[in-house]
Formats: C-alpha cells, sequence, structure tokens
C-alpha cells in the first residue's frame, strides 16, 4: 500500500508537465506513417528521461526501454500516434495548428498516458520488476501499424514482450473509471470500395439507360436489413455503407458510382457471409440492369482485439491495489469499432482498457473531441499500478 501511495505523489508532481505535452502534442496531428512531428518530439522527451531507445522498425514508431531494478517479465505499454484527416472545431486554445487534420480519437491523449507512466516509473526503478518496452506506434487509425510492426518482427526483437497492455480514451464512461470486456473488445474490420459502372443517358429516358443510383439504393437497403438479421447479441454485426459518389448532372444517370463502406463482426463465419452478400446483392441488382462492378479492399483488414481471460482473473484479483476501489468495472461491451492492437494480442497475452474520459462527452471521431486532462492521472496509475504490481 505504502508503494501505491507513493506511486501517487509521483504522479500527481509530474501531472502538469505531463498536461501540458498533451497540449503539444494535441496540436501537431499527424495522419499514418507521417507522424514525423509527433515522433521526434516524443524521442526528445524519451531521451530526457534517460530511457535507451531502439531503432525505428517502420520508420516513425518510438520504442522506449525501461530495466527495473528486479527481475521480472517484459511488458509492452503501446499508445498510437497518429490523428484523422478532420478539420479542429473544440475551441480549446491549444487547437490544430495542422489544417484539415486533427487528434479526434484522443490518441494524444495515449501518449500523454503512456509518457506518464514512463517518467514515473523511470524514478520507481527500485519497484520495477522486469522491464518495460514503451511503444509509440504510428498508423492506427486505417493502416494497421501494429500489424505491419508484427509482420516486421517487433514482437521477436529483443527483449520480447511477455504481456502487452493498452488503453482508449471512452466517451460514455465516468471520466477517470477504467473499464474492460471479458474477451473481445473490439470487432474485426473489413472497409470496402465498390466500384459500378453502366451505360449512361438521359434522366428523362430511364428504360434507356443502367440507373446505377437506383441498383445502388436497392443494394444498400437490402444489405443494411441483411446485417440486422445476421446479427445477435453473442455474435454482432454490421455493415455500413458510407459514402456515395457518382454524377454531377440533374438529369443524366451517372455511368459510374462508387461506394465506400465497412463491415464490423467478431465471428470470422458471420464476415464470410457478409462478404457473398454483397456479391449477391450486386449480382441482382448491378448485373440485372446492364451494370458492372467491382469490390476493393483499399485498407487492411482489422482482426478482432480479444483480451486474454486468464491475464484479466489475475488482474480483477488485484484491481483494487492497482487501481482504487470503486474505479473500475469488467461490465463492458464489445465495441463495433476496431482497433489494430488486436494483431499484438494474436501474438502476446494482453489487455485492452477503456478510460472513462466522461458519459456526455463527445463521440470518438467528432470534430469537437478533445481528450480531457482530468482522466490522465487514471490511466498513468493503471499503466503504473499493472507494471509495479
Amino acid at each position: 500500500m505504502a508503494e501505491m501511495n507513493v506511486l501517487k505523489e509521483k504522479i500527481r508532481a509530474v501531472l502538469p508537465e505531463i498536461v501540458e505535452l498533451r497540449h503539444q502534442l494535441h496540436q501537431i496531428p499527424e495522419i499514418a506513417f507521417k507522424e514525423y512531428k509527433t515522433s521526434a518530439k516524443i524521442r526528445t522527451y524519451l531521451e530526457n528521461l534517460g530511457l535507451d531507445l531502439e531503432p525505428s522498425t517502420l520508420g516513425t514508431d518510438v520504442t522506449a526501454i525501461l530495466k527495473g531494478d528486479k527481475p521480472g517479465p517484459v511488458v509492452l505499454l503501446r499508445a498510437e500516434m497518429d490523428g484523422l484527416a478532420i478539420e479542429e472545431a473544440s475551441g480549446v486554445p491549444y487547437a490544430s495548428v495542422h489544417p484539415g487534420f486533427a487528434h479526434a480519437c484522443g490518441h494524444d491523449g495515449h501518449m500523454a498516458v503512456v509518457l506518464g507512466a514512463a517518467t514515473v516509473l523511470s524514478q520507481m526503478r527500485e519497484s520495477v520488476a522486469g522491464t518495460v518496452k514503451f511503444l509509440f506506434q504510428p498508423a492506427e487509425e486505417s493502416d494497421a501499424g501494429a500489424k505491419a510492426l508484427v509482420e516486421a518482427g517487433y514482437l521477436e526483437q529483443l527483449p520480447k514482450p511477455d504481456v502487452a497492455y493498452a488503453l482508449h480514451g471512452w466517451p460514455g464512461v465516468r471520466t477517470a473509471h477504467i473499464q474492460w470486456c471479458n474477451g473481445s473488445t473490439m470487432a474485426a474490420t473489413e472497409d470496402f470500395l465498390i466500384t459500378l459502372t453502366g451505360h449512361g443517358g438521359h434522366g428523362a429516358m430511364p428504360e434507356s439507360a443502367c440507373d446505377l443510383l437506383y441498383a445502388a439504393s436497392q443494394f444498400v437497403t437490402e444489405l443494411k436489413k441483411f446485417s440486422a438479421q445476421i446479427s445477435s447479441p453473442g455474435k454482432p454485426a454490421v455493415v455500413s455503407v458510407c459514402s456515395v459518389s457518382g454524377g454531377n448532372a440533374y438529369n443524366v444517370f451517372p455511368e459510374k458510382l462508387m461506394l465506400r463502406g465497412t463491415a464490423r463482426f467478431l465471428d470470422k463465419k458471420l464476415g464470410s457471409a457478409i462478404s457473398e452478400k454483397i456479391s449477391q446483392l450486386l449480382d441482382k441488382y448491378v448485373l440485372n440492369c446492364g451494370g458492372k462492378y467491382i469490390i476493393e479492399h483499399p485498407k487492411p483488414d482489422y482482426v478482432s482485439t480479444d483480451n486474454n481471460i486468464a491475464l484479466l482473473g489475475r488482474i480483477k484479483e488485484n484491481a483494487e491495489h492497482i487501481i482504487g476501489a470503486g474505479g473500475w468495472s469488467d461490465d463492458g461491451v464489445c465495441s463495433m469499432c476496431g482497433d489494430d492492437f488486436g494483431f499484438i494480442l494474436q501474438k502476446v497475452p494482453g489487455i485492452y482498457f477503456r478510460l472513462g474520459i466522461g458519459e456526455d462527452h463527445p463521440s470518438l471521431h467528432n470534430a469537437g473531441f478533445d481528450f480531457p486532462d482530468s482522466a490522465l492521472e487514471a490511466g498513468i496509475r493503471l499503466l503504473c499500478g499493472l507494471v509495479i504490481s
């Protein structure tokens, strides 16, 4: 208990510095594999802590090593670095200075939490049993940076991690509350781009043209019905067409139409069923009107993010010691969002936690989103507590 009291004091002592650091990171959002300013700032900060930095694997990833004074496992703490191509509308004084880009998913907060943990743990080496790898990962949002790291052999590099932890700020959960799911916490994802082509014509003479818009509307409607039919509480699934583009005239049927969408699921069989249904519906509505279609997957598919049940059991036994009484719950429901941390959890046992950022907080990927400073302390305490305990 005394050790945890010391931990709490040290966290509160460094918190003003970490808050300012988050604000600085918030101002410089960068997208996948272009996190140059972000990674440079993180490297400088970690070097000033006296930690050993590993060579980059993908170009912008940053890894620092902290060796404790006692023997123990190798613990990987991961934070994502990339922002989103969204124009920020938060109104905060430290808003993005990169027009058209924002940290609207809270990755600035995640980085700040892990940097805070690195700061505090570097001051408590005598309490650290084992080694900590602090990973700042690029390209989580859409380009599966974690998958690229795994495929490049990152997890085989010494010291090899024995366990991996990550967290995500979560709207809808009270601020500074820690929540996790007993099993899958994020869905597998498959984004798709469908290109429809067909002979155009005058809007007044639909009989002489291939009406791609009508075919697309029928396709979207039937696909939505299908996803609702196959989804269940135990095996949720969702398919959403989120973008339709094509045509530029009031009275001309377009010769090309592009649909962009995403499928989310936990059961691989449902994923296969969705893919099969997409083809069936396109055959029915596009081919039958004389059109053609091409289905592409321009972005990497994501696997589900599955928490290790055995590890969860051990954490639950010590949760009050690590987090504090009443500061956690294990009743989280799997989200249909995706996260590439799942690729790491396929290789290393670990847990993906949710860090509450407010029950009424703006949603993730919202232009008005800003990670609350009031949640940082709880996140740092969680990660430090997991390492020390």
